[in-house]
């Protein structure tokens, strides 16, 4: 049996190296940056239940790394490292998030009060 890259998988059986894009679209003026949307280029990687989140300029996104579960469209974030207050902490990956699947691509976003988070993926 064999399997196409374009194939859809179960999203319990997230793993691999997803790259993509990060966007916050804020709902108010942010306190830490002067532009309503920001946006940079961001990798994640699931293995095992663990991910690990890479941390752009101006912790656009800030990163992240530790547990992850999924239920349904549903994904948890429980990131294991420990932050200073400089920055918007729902940049951090920790939390609950919708998740969506579409063959190789999956989007992860979140409306946090202050703004949308949204993370567009490709399997590589």
């Amino acid at each position: 049996m064999s399997c196409d890259k374009d194939e859809e998988l179960p999203l319990s059986e997230l793993k691999g190296v997803y790259t993509g894009t990060f966007t916050v679209e804020y709902s108010e003026d942010p306190i830490f940056y002067d532009q309503m949307e920001l946006s940079n280029e961001v990798t994640i990687e699931f293995e095992n239940g663990d991910f690990t989140c890479s941390s752009g300029e101006n912790h656009i996104p800030a990163g992240g790394s530790g547990k992850f579960q999924i239920d349904g469209n549903k994904i948890n974030f429980n990131d294991e490292k420990g932050w200073y207050g400089d920055f918007d902490g729902n940049l951090i990956l920790d939390g609950d998030y919708e998740i969506q699947e579409r063959k190789s691509a999956i989007t992860i976003s979140a409306n946090k009060g202050i703004g949308f988070y949204e993370y567009r993926l490709i399997k590589q």
